[in-house]
């Protein structure tokens, strides 16, 4: 099997306490595979040609003290170090990028519940993830939670990944609207998350890109106080990775800011993608 083509990424992370918490147990991850990625605080890289592609995940932790903090830490960590070992020295088709995701998502599951178990402090702690891993011309998109992945693409910003909490199963039952479900105070009830259960549905979703698009990783901090058209509105301007990093906490900052605000943006070029053009 032939080593995917490479694909030029441009990615930047950011996050932030927010308003109203005092304490971030948000964490994000941007890097290639195999090197050394950002787990709190800001992250930019600049344009890849790895052949093993980018990685890029944000977390949104949960539990007593500092648990949640730890969990998302371990998750975000664990991800990256599994894909990394997994891949090393192999040519990688679509199958094997998807089963090799999955596993590192489960080995996070494993590592955060063994730790929970060793420490009464952190025990019943969990986190989301969401997990983008941008190789040859698609992204692999992984989720457990709530945290979301978006694509811009000429100039339509649509949500690519479905929420696993219980407003959003009402939603996608058909018996709740997104405006009613916009509404509800049990909105943030998830259904399953990292450290929660041994076995664990890690949904999968596989994107063809398009030269020019732009992803957005996002913990519900942002996607929970900011309405879509805005993000789109945000995303379709000319600036800087980073300086729309810093503009959308901003926007999730004016609306309150009561949870955990993280962000992971992309824009995504080279010779595997076709022009959007």
């Amino acid at each position: 099997m032939s080593a995917p083509l490479p694909l030029r990424v441009w990615a930047c992370g950011r996050t932030a306490t927010g308003r109203v918490r005092r304490n971030n147990e948000d964490n994000l991850w941007v890097a290639l595979v195999g090197e050394p990625g950002a787990i709190a605080g800001d992250r930019e890289s600049n344009a890849s040609t790895s052949g093993t592609g980018t990685l890029l995940a944000v977390a949104d932790g949960m539990g007593g003290a500092k648990a949640g903090e730890v969990a998302s830490r371990l998750a975000v960590e664990t991800i990256a170090q599994e894909i990394a070992r997994r891949v090393e020295g192999r040519a990688l088709g679509p199958k094997d990028v998807r089963e090799i995701g999955s596993a590192a998502v489960r080995a996070a599951n494993e590592r955060i519940r063994t730790e929970g178990a060793r420490d009464a402090s952190r025990e019943g702690m969990g986190t989301t993830v969401t997990v983008a891993w941008a190789i040859g011309g698609a992204v692999e998109l992984f989720q457990v939670g709530d945290s979301r992945a978006y694509l811009l693409r000429r100039g339509t910003l649509r949500q690519l990944t479905k929420d696993q909490s219980l407003v959003g199963k009402l939603v996608e039952d058909g018996l709740l609207t997104e405006e009613e479900a916009e509404r509800l105070p049990a909105r943030h009830i998830i259904l399953q998350a990292l450290g929660s259960e041994e076995e664990l549905d890690v949904q999968h979703d596989r994107l063809e890109l398009e030269d020019g698009d732009k992803l957005l990783l996002c913990t519900d901090g942002l996607s929970g106080l900011v309405r879509h058209a805005d993000l789109e509105a945000a995303m379709k301007r000319e600036s800087p990775l980073a300086e729309q990093c810093v503009r959308l906490i901003e926007m999730a900052e004016a609306e309150g800011g009561t949870d955990n605000i993280t962000v992971v943006l992309a824009r995504v070029g080279g010779p595997s993608l076709t022009s959007r053009r």
